[in-house]
């Protein structure tokens, strides 16, 4: 079967190495010049930086990115991290460790008077990740849109699995309340390591889905040397070993149903003719892409997901000397008042990692979430020009919290606003990150990788299960299932 795979992200390339890998004749068409998508790079001049996506998680044994690198016989450099952040919480550091263990007593050092609260809190959690642990391990797809789809998800029900169906809609503000938490500060760092992965709070997160967010850094988590594009061009190297075809700059503009399959036109006029497309870029990107009754038939399924809001993101790209970075952690969440979302990451490249530089400095992402809305009109100069000021403002400010040696001096500081988004990654508006993760519009509410347009797959973080490296390769899985492949 000829597939036409339109976004090289992580979804798109991992439905097209697994299908490449089952005997398909597969072609990938990304738009930029770079694999990746939202996990991936830029360079400028003697530094490397990776885009958006920087803490690795899936890579321990079983984990879905070592699940599907181990069947493509593929490998990328990564390190674990026993320390897998710091959260700078205004008047206390806690640090995030990966053994659960010493996670929770930091919890109860730092957060004293609420110490057996949150241990409560967290063994709930926990436990309730471990009664869905056989159902994740089976990474079904939802909501059920074929018999493979549920005897999928048949595999990884077990007797106990039933216990925790009275939270299947219950939003995770009700069992902080329940643990007597809401309101505290340790409300507010659940915040901020649910906004990251979830792209919501505490207050609207689902619970289940809070649950799985909050066991996954103890599962594994780890440093990629370079960044986490290298698992873009691992699967990159994937199909192209297997005989697959990879396009950097087919920006494709059309796709259109003929009697012959599905005629692909991209922006200067090239035709291909394939039997299956898989979209792999945002849902409403797709949607552009249809016309007449394919279109209006997508636009029926996935109207209540096209209609749902996305946060944007603002990030600072810095290099910082050395001399302030040695024994600051890789990973840090740092709280401001002075950020809409409360607060922002910070990832630094590793001391010795000669893919990011080789001068004696380090290279910073920094990234906040923001409302578009305050973005509207971006596209005039001169209102882009003052919030880039503004947020650079904000976002030096938690750096110099992150690293309280810095002076200020640094060799390059590079902004990159939703503009920078909605050009180098053709994401609509510059949203990223996909839908928040409520109960309403999570789970069996969310978008399906079976479209009702035959032969027409989608997959990415608009679609189940959504954010991060983690979320995007499982749904890119969830579609080379349904082409054919067994993993």
């Amino acid at each position: 079967m000829r597939i036409g795979v339109i976004g090289g992200g992580i979804a798109g390339l991992t439905a097209a190495a697994l299908a490449q890998r089952n005997g398909h004749d597969v072609t990938v068409y990304e738009a930029s010049r770079e694999w990746g998508g939202c996990a991936g790079k830029f360079e400028r001049g003697d530094y490397l930086f990776p885009a958006g996506a920087t803490l690795g998680i899936g890579f321990e044994p079983g984990g879905i990115h070592d699940r599907v690198l181990r069947h493509l016989e593929e490998a990328v450099p990564f390190r674990p991290l026993q320390e897998v952040m710091q959260i700078h919480l205004f008047d206390r550091t806690v640090i995030y460790y990966q053994d659960r263990g010493r996670f929770l007593a930091e919890l109860e050092a730092k957060f004293p008077t609420e110490a057996h609260l949150i241990r409560a809190f967290m063994k709930e959690m926990w436990r309730d990740f471990e009664t869905l642990r056989p159902l994740f391990e089976r990474l079904p797809a939802l909501p059920f849109r074929s018999l493979q789809d549920v005897l999928v998800a048949l595999q990884g029900l077990r007797p106990n699995t039933l216990t925790i169906a009275p939270k299947l809609y219950r939003p995770l503000q009700k069992t902080l309340a329940r643990h007597q938490l809401s309101g505290t500060m340790f409300e507010r760092l659940i915040d901020g390591v649910l906004l990251d992965s979830l792209q919501t709070g505490s207050k609207d997160a689902s619970h289940l889905l809070a649950a799985v967010a909050l066991s996954i850094y103890h599962e594994g988590a780890f440093y990629v040397e370079g960044g986490l594009y290298q698992l873009a061009h691992a699967l990159e190297r994937a199909l192209r070993h297997d005989g697959g075809t990879a396009l950097l700059g087919r920006h494709i503009t059309s796709v259109e149903r003929v009697s012959d399959g599905w005629l692909l036109t991209d922006r200067r006029g090239r035709l291909d003719i394939v039997d299956t497309v898989v979209s792999a870029i945002p849902l409403e990107a797709t949607s552009r892409l249809l016309t007449g009754n394919d279109a209006e038939s997508f636009m029926r399924q996935y109207r209540r997901h096209l209609s749902r809001s996305q946060w944007g993101t603002f990030s600072l790209y810095i290099t910082l000397p050395e001399h302030v970075c040695v024994n600051r952690p890789l990973f840090q969440q740092v709280y401001t008042q002075h950020l809409p979302s409360g607060h922002a990451f910070l990832s630094m490249s590793a001391g010795g990692d000669v893919l990011r530089t080789e001068k004696p400095e380090r290279t910073v992402t920094v990234s906040t979430h923001l409302d578009l809305s305050e973005w509207i009109d971006w596209k005039q100069r001169a209102v882009y020009e003052k919030l880039e000021s503004e947020w650079t403002e904000r976002l030096v400010e938690a750096v110099h919290i992150g690293f309280p040696d810095w002076t200020g001096d640094a060799g390059l500081v590079l902004p990159g606003g939703p503009g920078a988004w909605v050009k180098y990654t053709k994401r609509p508006h510059g949203a990223v990150g996909g839908y928040a993760q409520t109960p309403g519009q999570a789970l069996f509410h969310a978008a399906s990788y079976r479209t009702d347009v035959p032969n027409l797959f989608v997959c990415g973080d608009t679609v189940f299960p959504g954010a991060g490296t983690v979320g995007a390769m499982t749904s890119g899985l969830h579609v080379a299932r349904a082409l054919g492949v067994t993993l």
